[in-house]
């Protein structure tokens, strides 16, 4: 439950603790409540946030004033690690009259909605965060507690051997585990294997018994209402026939192997045919060609005896 608060000056520190419990007091009763409008709401359970991605904290705030000239003019949000205070004086993570460029983002407004984006969360962003907004009332000034309560954790995925050793072959059996190590009541587990999401959910992905085509790259995705992360692991399955590696049915090698027979005999049987053909072919070619020489030589000595006769019957 968030107790509010005012600005004071400072009182001894018997007082503060008699103070801090009258309030708390109050608070429960419901009488401070009843009192005073001003509140800012987080998350009742912590948040768990993976590290290195990106986390919110919901927050929503609200105070009662009759006056419409009222305005919150700055927001401010602190972490209890480097501010351990009301959030009263700086340090802040966030500041709205200064601007910075951090990990830490105002997602809200100056109405109601407090919201706080946390990028690439670090260990060291672990802890309380307390969002306090000031009007331009002096009266009205808050800081909600006890703050939002955020945790960091690694997302891990490993792979647990059922059976077999060693290198993973075909038949062995496995798990692949998704564990992120904080406390999420609402979450999902979702897997995807070569960026092509999976028809499963939950921690825990089971193989029977793997196959060669179960290599891949296996992504585990958690997500909640106010964070994600991932985590991928490669997973090569080795297959015992060296001369199968894609692991292909035996029915359907044996009819390639006799397609590629039947392709090769046939294109030899066609080239044989082919040579026999084109060797004929020039044979009868020659053939003729020596026919024809035959003839014109047995042409040339005709003509030749009959110019012998000739001259002869002149003389």
């Amino acid at each position: 439950m968030n107790t509010p608060n005012t600005e004071s000056e400072v009182l001894p520190e018997e007082e503060m603790k008699t103070l801090h419990l009258s309030v708390i007091l109050l608070t429960l009763s419901g009488v401070l409540t009843q009192i005073s409008g001003d509140s800012v709401k987080y998350p009742d359970n912590p948040i768990c946030a993976v590290r290195g991605f990106s986390v919110s904290i919901p927050c929503s705030y609200f105070y009662t004033t009759s006056n419409p000239n009222i305005q919150v003019t700055q927001m401010l949000w602190c972490s209890l690690s480097t501010n351990p205070g009301w959030c009263h004086d700086p340090p802040y993570v966030y500041d709205s009259s200064s601007i910075t460029t951090s990990d830490f983002e105002y997602a809200g407004d100056d109405k109601s909605d407090c919201t706080l984006l946390i990028h690439n969360v670090q260990f060291s962003y672990s802890g309380e965060y307390r969002f306090r907004f000031i009007t331009n009332d002096p009266k009205i000034r808050y800081t909600g507690l006890p703050g939002a309560i955020l945790q960091v954790s690694d997302l891990k995925v490993s792979l647990i051997r059922l059976s077999g050793i060693g290198t993973l072959k075909q038949g062995d059996s496995l798990n692949l585990t998704c564990d992120v190590n904080c406390t999420q009541s609402s979450s999902q587990f979702v897997w995807s294997k070569n960026n092509e999401r999976l028809n499963t959910s939950g921690p825990v992905l089971h193989f029977p018994a793997v196959t060669v085509r179960d290599s891949g790259n296996y992504t585990c995705t958690w997500k909640t209402n106010m964070t994600s992360g991932s985590e991928t692991i490669s997973l090569l399955v080795e297959d015992d026939n060296t001369e199968n590696p894609e692991g292909w049915p035996i029915w359907m090698i044996a009819s390639l192997t006799v397609g590629v027979s039947v392709v090769i005999i046939t294109l030899i049987v066609g080239a044989v045919i082919f040579n026999r053909r084109c060797v004929c072919e020039c044979r009868s070619v020659h053939t003729e060609k020596q026919k024809k020489d035959v003839t014109n030589i047995y042409a040339n000595v005709r003509q030749k005896e009959d110019d012998s006769d000739i001259y002869a019957n002149v003389q």
